[in-house]
């Protein structure tokens, strides 16, 4: 399963998702964390709907945010992508393992 998570720091979950300025993604195949930088994030319009659509693209299964706009949500939840919750400031291997540990 791969888990993306908004970072600005590449270190901890970003207030933002759309506009963070990179994404985190998970491999829980391989334990791999690997940074990406958010292309959209000076997007005028549509920042949060063009991060689902990558994130989707690059086969994330579920994104950890401390919130995701609507249009974005629908475009993750239209793609099957389950959204979970983490706070800003918590440490992006700390809140992937706190989402793995309470779906199971």
């Amino acid at each position: 399963m791969k888990y993306g998570l908004p970072t600005d720091d590449g270190q901890t979950v970003a207030k933002v998702f759309g506009r963070a300025t990179k994404f985190a993604i998970y491999d829980s195949a391989d334990s791999s964390m690997t940074i990406v930088e958010n292309s959209g994030v000076g997007a005028e319009h549509g920042a949060g709907t063009g991060a689902a659509s990558f994130l989707a693209d690059k086969g994330v299964g579920t994104v950890i945010a401390p919130e995701v706009g609507p249009k974005a949500a629908g475009g993750l939840q239209a793609a099957g992508v389950v959204i979970a919750h983490a706070n800003a400031g918590v440490p992006l291997k700390e809140a992937v393992a706190s989402i793995i540990a309470t779906s199971k």
